[in-house]
């Protein structure tokens, strides 16, 4: 179960990455074509899906170190504020 999370974790993190750089390719104008990426919404929404599985997954190994809880709240509290932010129209 915890390889599956962190191999999840991981994928995330390169999809938040690709969704970051296309969408900065794309305000910027040096790429016209893709219009899934002209506003900031699938950056957040990928920003926040990453950050509620990085949640689960630092919620899992908490029994590790201490610190990990913590570092879990601090996920779930981005994944709220990119969600919240989704909701009043902020991009």
């Amino acid at each position: 179960m915890k390889k599956a999370i962190n191999l999840i974790g991981w994928v995330f993190v390169l999809l938040t990455m690709l969704t970051l750089t296309f969408t900065l390719l794309t305000t910027y104008l040096f790429v016209r074509q893709i219009s899934y990426f002209d506003s900031y919404s699938t950056f957040q929404l990928c920003m926040a899906l990453t950050m509620i599985i990085w949640a689960i997954r630092m919620f899992i190994d908490k029994k590790e170190r201490t610190q990990n809880l913590l570092y879990s709240v601090s996920c779930t509290l981005i994944a709220m504020g990119a969600v919240y932010f989704m909701y009043i129209g902020v991009f």
